[in-house]
């Protein structure tokens, strides 16, 4: 099976999503934003490869609502989530709902990019080869 391995940036601060995405690209991985959980929703096909980056407060759906959809309409993307009002209780909150990490901002860039590195190696996505991934991997 062949796809496009992307990693799916949401923000609704398009600062974050511009640090996040030059940060991915330098990384070598293919990298799309959105400014919000609803815009990534009507363009995400359910058979998507890659990995997905939210904020966890944002207007219209936050990154509790969006774990949740991805659930219920059968999309197994790994999601990292990022928060700036973190707690204990939010991150056991994401994990239960099946976030692959979670990440409490100011974020450590070096855990966010293994994060990112495991969660595409652990569910099976080094069978969706792109030319960024495997320049990636076989650094």
């Amino acid at each position: 099976m062949t796809c496009d391995l992307t990693i799916h940036v949401i923000d609704d601060d398009q600062a974050i999503l511009d640090s996040f995405s030059l940060l991915l690209k330098i990384e070598g991985y293919a990298v799309r934003t959105y400014n919000s959980a609803l815009t990534f929703l009507r363009m995400i096909r359910e058979d998507a490869c890659g990995c997905v980056l939210t904020d966890m407060h944002m207007p219209e759906m936050s990154g509790l609502d969006l774990l949740e959809t991805l659930k219920e309409r059968g999309i197994s993307l790994p999601v990292v989530v990022i928060s700036g009002r973190g707690s204990v209780q939010l991150e056991g909150a994401v994990k239960e709902l099946g976030a692959f990490d979670y990440f409490e901002k100011p974020v450590d860039v070096e855990a966010l990019l293994s994060s990112v590195r495991e969660a595409l190696t652990l569910l099976g996505h080094e069978n969706c080869p792109t030319q960024a991934y495997q320049a990636h991997t076989s650094l």
